[in-house]
Order: C-alpha cells, then sequence, then structure tokens
C-alpha cells in the first residue's frame, strides 16, 4: 500500500505541475497586450516546471511500472474541476460526480488487493 501511495504523490505532483503551468500560460495570454515581457516571464516559467515535470515522470517510471503510474494521473479529473471553479467557470453535478467516479475507480484498481 506505501508504494501505491508514494507513486500517488509523485504522479499527483506532476498533475498539479502540469495545471500550474496551465494556468501560467492563461495569464500570460490574459495580459500579453498589457505587458509582454512579463507574458514572456510567465511562458518561460510554464515551460522550466514542465522540465521539472518531465524529470519527476522519469523518476516515476523508474521506480513503478507505467501500468501503475500512467492511471493515477486520472487524478487530473477532480483537480481540474476544482481549477475551473476557481476561474469562476459553472461546474454542474453530472461534471462533479464524474470526476469523483473517475477518481474512485482508479484508486480502486491501484489499491485493492493483487493477492486474488
Amino acid at each position: 500500500m506505501k508504494a501505491g501511495g508514494d507513486a500517488l504523490g509523485i504522479v499527483t505532483l506532476t498533475v498539479l505541475l502540469q495545471l500550474v503551468a496551465a494556468a501560467l500560460l492563461k495569464q500570460a495570454a490574459l495580459i500579453a497586450a498589457a505587458g509582454l515581457l512579463l507574458a514572456l516571464a510567465l511562458v518561460a516559467l510554464a515551460i522550466g516546471i514542465h522540465g521539472l515535470r518531465f524529470v519527476l515522470w522519469g523518476y516515476a517510471h523508474r521506480r513503478w511500472p507505467l501500468s501503475h503510474t500512467y492511471p493515477l494521473t486520472a487524478v487530473f479529473f477532480p483537480i481540474v474541476v476544482g481549477m475551473a471553479v476557481f476561474y469562476g467557470e459553472q461546474i454542474r453535478a453530472p461534471q462533479i460526480i464524474g470526476s469523483l467516479l473517475i477518481g474512485l475507480g482508479v484508486a480502486w484498481l491501484t489499491f485493492r488487493s493483487h493477492d486474488a
């Protein structure tokens, strides 16, 4: 169970980094007309974050099998729903329920006993 939790932590961090980079790019697009240098700095920061994400993925794939780590990226769905709320988008119950079902399904597949 500990290995699954460690993998989930690393994968969740890569997903969060992906979303932070996406938010930086969104902000850069919003402010590009007002300040090109700041927009370029945000784009450069997003590229750096993607580089860090690349290194973390390499670590995860050396330590755990792809069949274990990649499904964990489904944590993306509930997190992106939260990010949409942060940006003021209207979220409906089916989106919330769907993201939670995906998350629960992946958790069940990842953490269930393989002794059967």
